[in-house]
């Protein structure tokens, strides 16, 4: 046979050109895909090895009849490449380089570790060996990454905490690819599975069998194939080689549990049995073993040997041991007919561990079985006419209750004649069993004990307990007040108590007796709980801070309702946090489109300034038809337009509102500044009308009706409507814009004197404008040149920008030139024609009263009506 050509290279002595000859080889004759081709690589490798080793290099022949290897089911093939199988031999290489001596050194020691068993699994001689500072060389540890490798190829079996120390310091795992060119599939599992498995190998039991002479790598080779048999269930083959290992060494417990394993899932029970037994003696201290061994001995038939172990292991604290001792000495008792103990052991074990599940669910079990055996007697008992005493009816009852068998407790009650006279706990049971189904009857029931148990303390406490909850789930909270102040002088450390009485105060709105009570709840319950109402009684009292408080921790608890983003809402807006109640008011109407949480909203985004916002969220709110908030909404819609000088829209709403309210006189006075804004002068007319319908006199509509007159230049009704004015007004009380509008009515009418005269005092008035524009017009009129451009440069001054001022003052100056000067002293006044007017006129403040100054922005109307 060609070995050489096997190996796909030249005759060589070269022992790593082989040994990479080999493992590239490997790669395309794994033992589980291809067997034969692993056969005859396998030789050919050993030989070319050996000849390599003699330094003699002549073809040797190789025999393939020898099949050592083991043929197993195609899922442990799978399994067993994690179980590296390869024998290699490793020659000491060759000095090639000054750092060979030192790579040598240190897998000779690599080596003497692992062969002497007892320095093999001392974790502190392995971190010695690569924290030596002469190996710390980064050319060394280069070397050593690969050749250690080839090292420990044949030597695998060390401890898991070994080789993910080499694994650490080499990175091997981190290079898996790169490794997997050199090194057999199988041999990198196994390093993957050592080095980051939690499974040990745990090889501190085979100190003795090391010493005796044993293989240990052979031994470990078939326990571990064993071992991962059983995890996937390949019984055969986990037999085969539990046998193998078994035959070679008998007193290794690792092996013991594996083989007691097998012969359960076996059912072997004999064998189990047998193999705990032995176990129990090597490994006193460890309480599983005990466990396996009660579960066996119940399996073998012996019932008492089983409870007395599992009685002793319930004591553990440990849920995965006294749980099953437990529920195996339940199936003991069981066994042996005594039922009645295993209720009393489940009881008494779950109040050990009340949140034992598997515990719970036996005991469910074996009660539901007994009470039923006992519903069974005493219902036979009842209908056989027997008079049933005092005891039999409280244990039916009883029964009944646990069952929830609300019905059956109903119908024996109504069936008792007056000679049969129920006990205190009698009734209590009953008013227990019926209060999920009729809190009304519940409560009679729980009257009668209440009645009967002033001498037995305990059921009548109990009794008042219930009667509370009840009478607190029918809204009576007078009675829940009464029945908790004598309950908590009884139950003073119970958290309920106080909690229903909180929730009573509440109800009656008496918050502080409620915040009192939910706090001495939270005291006894550890902080816990009891947000809810607390939460809502701070906000009821207005302390919003601790409101908010409590709602967040009720929240932050995973609660979550439209209720509490409202509220909590509300109290973030009444302590001016107003983008933390934006996002509560949005997070309510995204689970329910509440008109109230609309309402806040848009006040929110009020006080923010965010108008459009408070607009859009407006209109949302009055689709929605809520009537709570309407007024409200209408009117801060309409004040919002009117800010904007929306004039047609805000007096829409104002209008509205106004026919919900006819009564409130300022909105009549709301939509006539509207409609004058909007220079609908018509229309405002009808409204000012109105107003002097209730009040004829009133100053500021009557001076509307002069501006109405004026605007629309209807001088005669203006001549009249001042006159009026003037008569009625007091004097304190006549509005500067009067001599105004009668200054402007007089300069229409070409009498420039004594519209100088009205202009002025409405100048004094503080009037400039249009009022200077007028009387520099007037005394150009007069050939009055010089007042006349101081009047016109003031009217500029207080308005720049006003295209009619600057041309006018320009005009006046053109003609106040030398070449006028001349003109004017031959008394021919140079302005009787070509003058120019100001377009449109001005008309007057509309907040010159005392009723709108509070209510609106002088300086909103000044900008809308003087820009």
């Amino acid at each position: 046979m060609d070995y050489w050509g096997i190996l796909g290279i030249e005759p060589t002595k070269d022992l790593n050109a082989i040994r990479r000859a080999y493992s590239l080889r490997l790669k395309h004759n794994h033992p589980e895909e291809n067997p034969e081709g692993f056969k005859e690589l396998r030789a050919a490798y050993e030989q070319a090895g050996k000849i390599a080793s003699t330094g003699s290099i002549q073809p040797i022949n190789v025999d393939f009849d020898d099949d050592r290897t083991h043929h197993f089911t195609e899922d442990t093939q799978v399994l067993a490449q994690g179980i590296h199988i390869e024998d290699l031999h490793i020659a000491p290489p060759k000095r090639e380089d000054p750092l060979r001596e030192v790579v040598n050194h240190f897998l000779e020691r690599t080596i003497r570790l692992y062969e002497d068993f007892d320095s093999r699994i001392r974790y502190d001689l392995w971190v010695n060996l690569v924290e030596d500072e002469q190996f710390w060389s980064i050319q060394v540890r280069e070397r050593l990454h690969i050749e250690l490798l080839d090292v420990l190829a044949e030597r695998s079996w060390l401890p898991s905490m070994v080789w993910k120390l080499l694994d650490d310091t080499f990175g091997w795992m981190d290079n898996e690819q790169e490794l997997s060119e050199r090194f057999s599939y199988s041999f990198l599992s196994h390093i993957r599975y050592q080095s980051q498995s939690l499974y040990d190998l745990q090889l501190e039991f085979l100190h003795q069998a090391a010493a005796d002479g044993l293989e240990i790598d052979d031994y470990l080779y078939f326990r571990e194939f064993a071992r991962r048999a059983l995890i996937h269930q390949d019984l055969d083959t986990a037999h085969e080689m539990l046998g193998k290992a078994y035959a070679m060494y008998e007193q290794d417990p690792v092996l013991l549990r594996l083989i007691a394993v097998y012969s359960m899932n076996v059912e072997d029970w004999e064998t189990a049995l047998h193999m705990y037994s032995r176990l129990a003696t090597i490994l006193q201290n460890e309480p599983q073993i005990f466990r396996h061994l009660a579960d066996v001995l119940l399996k073998c038939g012996h019932a008492e040997e089983a409870l007395s172990i599992n009685m002793q292991l319930s004591d553990a604290t440990e849920a995965v041991i006294y749980s099953p001792a437990l529920s195996s000495a339940a199936q003991c008792l069981i066994q042996l007919g005594r039922k009645n103990e295993v209720i009393a052991l489940y009881k008494a074990a779950l109040e050990r561990f009340p949140a034992d599940l598997e515990l719970r669910t036996r005991l469910w079990h074996v009660r539901n079985e007994y009470e039923q055996e006992r519903i069974t007697i005493l219902e036979e008992e009842f209908q056989n006419n027997i008079q049933p005493g005092t005891e039999q009816i409280e244990e039916l009852i009883e029964l009944y209750r646990i069952r929830k068998r609300s019905d059956k407790v109903i119908s024996m009650i109504e069936g008792f004649g007056s000679e049969v006279l129920l006990s205190r706990k009698a009734w209590f049971s009953a008013g227990q069993t019926v209060y999920d189904v009729d809190r009304k009857l519940a409560l009679q029931y729980l009257n009668q004990s209440v009645a009967m148990s002033t001498e037995e303390a305990f059921v009548h406490q109990e009794a008042l307990y219930l009667r509370i909850k009840v009478n607190y789930d029918l809204d009576h909270d007078e009675a829940v007040i009464s029945d908790g102040l004598i309950v908590k002088e009884y139950m003073s450390e119970e958290p309920g108590v106080y909690f229903y009485l909180g929730e009573a105060y509440r109800a009656l709105e008496q918050y502080e007796q409620a915040t009192l009570n939910y706090l001495q709840a939270k005291t006894l319950n550890g902080g816990a709980g009891y947000e809810f109402g607390l939460a809502f009684s701070y906000y009821h009292l207005e302390q919003y801070d601790k409101a908010i408080t409590c709602f967040e921790t009720y929240m932050n608890e995973g609660n979550e309702s439209a209720d509490l983003y409202h509220y909590l809402g509300i109290s973030y807006m009444n302590v001016d946090r107003f983008e933390d109640a934006v996002q509560c008011f949005q997070a309510c109407l995204r689970i329910e489109s509440y008109p109230s949480t609309l309402y806040h909203l848009f006040t929110t985004y009020r006080r923010q300034a965010k108008i459009d916002l408070t607009l859009s969220t407006i209109e949302q709110y009055l689709e929605t038809g809520d009537t709570a908030y309407q007024d409200e909404a209408l009117g801060v819609a309409a004040d919002l337009h009117f800010a904007r000088k929306n004039w047609s829209t805000a007096h829409d709403f104002f209008l509205v509102l106004h026919k919900k309210i006819p009564e409130v006189s300022l909105l009549t006075k709301m939509i006539a500044v509207c409609l004058l804004a909007d220079r609908k002068f018509e229309e405002a007319t009808k409204w000012i009308l109105k107003i002097q319908d209730h009040e004829p006199n009133n100053p500021w509509a009557l001076l509307q009706m002069i501006r109405i007159f004026a605007e629309l230049k209807q001088w005669y009704e203006l001549d009249s409507a001042m006159v009026h004015y003037y008569k009625t007004v007091e004097p304190a009380k006549i509005d500067g814009y009067s001599y105004y509008y009668g200054g402007l009515h007089l300069y229409q009418a070409r009498k420039y004197d004594v519209a100088c005269k009205m202009l002025t005092r409405a100048y004094e008035f503080g009037l400039r404008g249009d009022t200077c524009s007028l009387l520099s017009l007037s005394y150009m009129h007069l050939g009055q040149g010089e007042p006349a451009l101081v009047y016109a440069r003031e009217a500029v001054a207080d308005r720049p920008d006003h295209p009619d001022y600057l041309a006018r003052l320009q005009d006046m100056e053109e003609r106040l030139s030398r070449r006028g000067a001349w003109f004017n002293k031959l008394k021919f006044n140079i302005f009787q024609m070509g003058l120019k007017q100001t377009v449109p006129l001005q008309f007057p403040d509309l907040l010159n009263d005392e009723e709108l100054r509070p209510y609106y922005n002088v300086e909103v109307f000044n900008d809308a009506f003087f820009a």
